[in-house]
């Protein structure tokens, strides 16, 4: 077609003139000049995918691109797959929905779905970042320093499970006791060497994760093994099961475990996204069905349990209550259930255990 007959097929168009019309052909024209892109980061957890997926939803219409019945089931179906994906690799993975405005003629949202999975010692490395120390309290826990005093006055061989910075294992180690830490956290590992060498300490740091099948320790070697805030990182009751078992290898007879761990209380049955989010917040959730599941066959026996909150309250010096500005919250269950005006239905226990 020439100009001369475009001309003429332009000629024979009836004038517009009804502001209706005329403004929806500039917000047509004006799309083109608009552009924006942004990204939607959503922790992995599969039992939130109505959830999430009515989020994205509303913020393509709140920016005026509104998705087709199609293209919502296809980025469903995108966020489905990588919420499962990412969360099985770990329960710190987040789902990145990349977003971009299209131009016309074509309508709505370009969208790239990706998943991050930082690792604990990477988490662990931004938390010493943006904290101030002392990340885990100034005073060791009072139930390992009334467990250690069980056995006298004599130096005891201590295994500390992911000892962190060493908020217990140096204060014991500075009593005289022979410690070995287990830490997987390159940022907590240069601090515990440093005060190692700078205060002499008989103390000995091991770099490794105690669910890694290469992680190897000295065979009934500990007389007493504490693991404190490690349990509530376990994914399933697997983990607590192999956990338990390594612990039974190491620990020589009639020696002492002690380690602390989120309980379900009374009949409570957490369901799945409950299990999700526990474990997003560093609070991974156990009924007491499942810690026997986990103990049954191996030579453990529980000496008692008690109410981690309860206990630390009573016997921490007053100047060391609470240990953090976090403890509270996360120790009584309110890092998963904010709740006002009422009591999570769950607990963290001190349990402590005797190798038979």
């Amino acid at each position: 077609m020439n100009q001369e007959q475009t001309l003429q097929i332009s000629n024979q168009l009836p004038l517009v003139t009804s502001p209706v019309i005329l403004k929806k052909a500039i917000v047509y024209k004006l799309d083109s000049y608009i552009s924006g892109r942004g990204e939607l980061v959503l922790p992995c957890l599969p039992g939130m995918l109505d959830y999430y997926t009515n989020i994205v939803e509303n913020l393509f219409s709140h920016l005026g691109r509104p998705m087709p019945t199609e293209r919502q089931q296809q980025l469903r179906q995108m966020i489905e797959k990588g919420l499962a994906e990412g969360f099985n690799i770990s329960a710190a993975a987040m789902l990145v929905i990349e977003y971009e405005l299209v131009k016309p003629p074509k309508k709505g949202m370009a969208c790239q779905v990706t998943i991050r999975t930082p690792t604990l010692g990477e988490q662990y490395k931004a938390w010493v970042a943006q904290r101030k120390p002392p990340l885990f309290g100034s005073h060791p826990d009072a139930k390992v320093l009334a467990t250690v005093a069980e056995f006298g006055e004599n130096a005891t061989k201590i295994l500390d499970v992911g000892g962190g910075t060493g908020r217990n294992a140096l204060p014991l180690a500075r009593k005289g006791h022979y410690v070995d830490v287990l830490e997987l956290t390159p940022a907590f590992i240069e601090q515990l060497q440093t005060a190692i060498v700078t205060e002499n300490l008989s103390m000995n740091v091991i770099e490794g994760d105690i669910l890694d099948p290469l992680t190897r320790l000295q065979p009934a070697f500990y007389q007493l093994a504490i693991a404190t805030e490690v349990v509530s990182h376990f994914r399933d009751v697997d983990d607590l099961r192999l956990f338990l078992a390594k612990m039974s290898d190491v620990i020589c007879s009639g020696g002492l475990l002690l380690f602390n761990i989120f309980l379900a209380v009374d009949e409570y049955v957490p369901d799945e996204v409950v299990r999700e989010m526990a474990q997003l917040c560093w609070s991974s959730l156990f009924t007491s069905e499942e810690l026997t599941t986990a103990m049954e066959g191996l030579p453990l026996a529980i000496v008692s349990n008690e109410l981690v909150i309860e206990y630390e309250r009573q016997h921490l010096p007053e100047t060391a209550w609470p240990p953090t500005s976090w403890f509270e919250s996360w120790a009584t269950g309110r890092d998963i259930f904010p709740l006002a005006n009422g009591k999570p239905p769950l607990e963290l226990r001190w349990i402590l255990c005797r190798r038979m």
